[in-house]
């Protein structure tokens, strides 16, 4: 039977729109990582660990009130309300915008004002115990607590353009923080009153730029949201209505992921110095693959599945979710084999200098370890979620989270008695790895059915290029040893180039392999990459 091309054109529309984010979220990680570079050379890890305590308190909001449940909330109401008319559109556009700036400005000035307390339920009295360093933290905090407004606008705007079927504007404009950041590090910490001084003024800067960059854009598309002061009359519209009591739920999911982010922040504090950034650097490194690969999907899956949903097309919805969800285990799997075969070379590569000592590489390699196997779980619930959102079930998540978060909480005092930082891990990947299977054996009850075997038997044949990939690997410490011993005065240009060669012949093993063996997520995968390669060069 022939496939049906409007099922095709979805998949086409999915794969180029997440080309699009990926691309711009590439630059924007590749720049991460160079801050994350500079941040640990320049700075001890009395102030990274500052730096990383106060940024997570302005980011947990960020992801729950502009790239968390609003968004997922407000995109499908969005897309239905515009097939409807443009009026109602921008009705609903300017009412929920209006609403999440008074929200904001309230929590804005709630979190500078209260910072202390707040970052004191953050932290294990150990932390506090350090001279000088719970003062930075919240000194740094205070300054940062402003980005929860600038980023949050960011948020909301990327939630309208990827809506209207924009993206690669909106996945480029984090390059503007990172750059911000990497400035920021580079100017000397005497110029400030305070070390961290520089780093938070970065951050601050740096939300600012990313979300002005993306009005222009909305401007032209004459769907910049208006403030209507009338608040009543906002309140009242009942699409407005729909997108906050459909965030609700997922407001409660998310904040128990955000609380679990605090929860193991808390745990880390209690390991000494330096524990909180290397489980920060260590999701760094996950989150390169994650955001290029099913971040992107996610984002761009949500407005398709939304208007097939809309459209009663649930058969094509399921279908297309099928693929993309195959798709995303294909390319991350390979890069969580890749990240743990490779982790102490990446670890060397990109953090060895300055201040982040021998010690510093080795606790952080453990770390990477095993964010590297939770890496799959969290990619698939990434993928997962917008499903359930775009049949406005956002309830389920939420249920989900709270028993991951339950788990979590009893299973990591038992590990990390017995085997400290690791330990802490280890109970992430098992709440991860719960959360991604109650997603899935729930999905047909819930959202629609899918053929959950199919999806086993490509996990199977994924395993064939994946052992290819993970065999020419293990030759890197071997050729590693002869390299240092031939080139012994530049071990770190040795290190670098060896690092690129095998991960582009790990890379290449597990493409050839696939090709070979002729799997659908391989063509696909390629098909558009080198189509979409082909037209910029034509332009």
């Amino acid at each position: 039977m022939a496939p049906d091309t409007n099922e095709n054109d979805s998949k086409s529309r999915v794969v180029l729109h997440a080309l699009s984010m990926a691309l711009g979220t590439m630059t924007s990680r590749v720049l991460g990582l160079v801050r994350e570079m500079l941040l640990t050379a320049y700075f001890s890890r009395y102030v990274t660990d500052a730096w990383t305590v106060a940024f997570r308190l302005p980011n947990i909001f960020r992801r729950l009130l502009g790239e968390g449940s609003l968004s997922v909330s407000f995109i499908p109401v969005f897309v239905e309300s515009r097939q409807a008319g443009e009026e109602r559109a921008r009705n609903v556009l300017n009412g929920v915008y209006t609403l999440l700036l008074l929200v904001l400005t309230v929590l804005t000035a709630f979190g500078i004002i209260f910072t202390e307390p707040l970052i004191r339920l953050m932290l294990d009295d150990n932390y506090a115990m350090i001279p000088g360093k719970f003062e930075l933290t919240c000194r740094m905090a205070r300054i940062m607590f402003g980005f929860v407004f600038m980023i949050s606008n960011y948020a909301f705007f990327m939630g309208v353009l990827n809506a209207l079927g924009a993206f690669a504007i909106a996945a480029m404009a984090p390059t503007l923080f990172n750059v911000a950041m990497i400035i920021s590090t580079l100017i000397p910490a005497e110029k400030f009153p305070s070390p961290g001084d520089g780093l938070a003024w970065g951050v601050l800067i740096g939300g600012a730029l990313q979300a002005l960059i993306l009005v222009p854009v909305l401007r032209a598309r004459n769907y910049f949201p208006r403030v209507n002061w009338n608040i009543s009359v906002v309140w009242k519209n009942p699409d407005v209505q729909k997108v906050f009591r459909n965030m609700l739920p997922g407001l409660f999911g998310l904040g128990l992921l955000q609380i679990t982010t605090l929860v193991n922040q808390r745990f880390a504090s209690e390991l000494g110095e330096g524990a909180i950034t290397y489980i920060y650097l260590a999701d760094r490194l996950l989150e390169l693959p994650l955001s290029l690969i099913s971040v992107s999907l996610g984002v761009a899956l949500l407005p398709t599945l939304s208007g097939l949903w809309s459209q009663g097309k649930k058969a094509e919805m399921s279908d297309t979710m099928a693929f993309y969800l195959r798709l995303n285990l294909y390319m991350v799997s390979a890069a969580a084999v890749g990240l743990f075969m490779l982790s102490r070379p990446v670890v060397e590569v990109l953090f060895h200098r300055g201040k982040f000592t021998a010690q510093d590489v080795e606790a952080t390699v453990g770390v990477v370890c095993v964010w590297a196997l939770i890496m799959i779980p969290s990619s698939l619930v990434r993928v997962l979620a917008p499903a359930y959102y775009a049949v406005k079930n956002t309830w389920f998540p939420a249920v989900v989270s709270l028993m991951c978060l339950i788990v979590h909480l009893i299973v990591a005092p038992w590990l990390m008695g017995a085997y400290g930082l690791t330990g802490l891990n280890v109970s992430s990947l098992v709440s991860s790895t719960l959360n991604m299977i109650l997603l899935l054996f729930f999905y047909g009850r819930l959202v629609y059915a899918m053929n959950l075997w199919t999806i086993l038997k490509k996990i199977l044949l994924f395993s064939v290029p994946l052992l290819g990939m993970g065999v020419v690997l293990l030759f890197y410490s071997v050729v590693e040893t002869w390299a240092l011993g031939a080139f012994p005065d530049v071990p770190s240009v040795v290190k670098t180039f060896l690092l690129g060669v095998f991960i582009l012949l790990g890379s290449a093993t597990f493409i050839l392999i696939s090709s070979l063996m002729g799997l659908d997520e391989s063509k696909a995968t390629l098909d558009r990459v080198l189509g979409k390669l082909a037209r910029k060069f034509k332009k």
